[in-house]
């Protein structure tokens, strides 16, 4: 009985040992049906033009089919793609310090520069000196360039305009080599001038000999409609500005001359709404005369310059229809 049951038990061991070793198999099989494969970069991909040489390239270019010839990359030294990246509108510090790391040939403060060629001067913010580019300026450059340059010494605490300090201060300024070989070689007279030859040297250098001549015909010769809108405030401050350059080295026009001056200049229909408002035009209160005019000046711009316009847009279209030949 007991050997009955060992051969039963014995008969009975074969089964799980059949089992076992399929489970095995199947467990070790499973790796091998699906292999592991590591993410591949597409761009890394060999091309198939990438596996022929150059040199076979040039010699059996003629067996090589054209849609397997590879592009030639463009080179390094691109010089659109360094301006490019250096121009580019919100390009800060970080674009413009990885591109001088790329590439020591890039330089964003050259590419500033050469954007700021165009500019005679360059306004810096109130509490700082104006950084001057051009050798030439024009008077209203320079008038600007002075107003600021004082607004700078008045920010700065420094009382005396004309003192030595002040003056290397002003030539400090122009950035141009010529001005700054003039100032160097002439440094030591000019801060010995008075106030008025200083200002005469000034001039003379930076707008031309014949300054007086050209400012004074900027006065004369000018007219109400070639300033912006037309407004007779814009003129009347930019004569006043060109005029006290002239009165600077004592060569100012005056008071009579200068109103007359403005009267001539006057625009057509100011005038004539003027003389509809009862204005006296004659009067010899240059201030009295200034102020009035500006206020006229507002209420024509705003009410009766723009009817005239629309009344001339009408006669204007009025026209072209008459010139067009009748159709019957």
């Amino acid at each position: 009985m007991n050997v009955a049951t060992r051969s039963h038990k014995n008969s009975k061991k074969p089964a799980p040992s059949s089992q076992t070793p399929a489970s095995a198999n199947e467990a070790v099989s499973e790796p091998s049906t699906t292999p592991q494969v590591s993410p591949v970069n597409p761009n890394s991909l060999p091309d198939r033009s990438e596996t022929v040489s150059p040199q076979h390239q040039r010699a059996y270019t003629h067996l090589i089919e054209p849609n397997l010839v590879t592009i030639t990359p463009p080179p390094k030294s691109s010089a659109p793609l360094r301006v490019s990246t250096l121009n580019s509108p919100g390009s800060d510090s970080d674009s413009s310090a990885s591109s001088s790391s790329s590439s020591n040939n890039s330089s964003p403060i050259l590419a500033n520069m050469s954007a700021k060629s165009g500019d005679s001067w360059t306004n810096n913010g109130p509490g700082k000196a104006p950084t001057v580019h051009s050798r030439f300026l024009k008077p209203q450059e320079y008038g600007s360039i002075k107003a600021s340059f004082l607004r700078y010494l008045c920010k700065s605490k420094c009382t005396d305009v004309n003192s030595e300090d002040a003056r290397d201060h002003f030539m400090a300024c122009f950035q141009n080599e010529q001005t700054m070989m003039f100032f160097a070689a002439a440094r030591d007279d000019l801060v010995k001038l008075s106030p008025q030859k200083f200002e005469e040297a000034m001039l003379e250098h930076l707008i031309g000999t014949t300054w007086v001549k050209t400012v004074r015909a900027l006065i004369l010769d000018a007219r109400q409609d070639s300033f912006e809108d037309g407004a007779f405030s814009i003129m009347y401050e930019t004569l006043l500005s060109y005029n006290n350059l002239l009165k600077g080295v004592g060569k100012e026009i005056d008071s009579s001359l200068f109103q007359s001056t403005l009267h001539a200049a006057l625009n057509r229909d100011f005038e004539t709404f003027l003389d509809a408002e009862g204005v006296d035009l004659s009067s010899s209160d240059l201030n009295a005369w200034v102020t009035l005019l500006k206020e006229k000046d507002s209420h024509f711009h705003r009410f009766r310059r723009p009817e005239l316009a629309r009344l001339a847009r009408l006669e204007e279209l009025e026209k072209k229809r008459l010139s067009l030949p009748d159709i019957a």
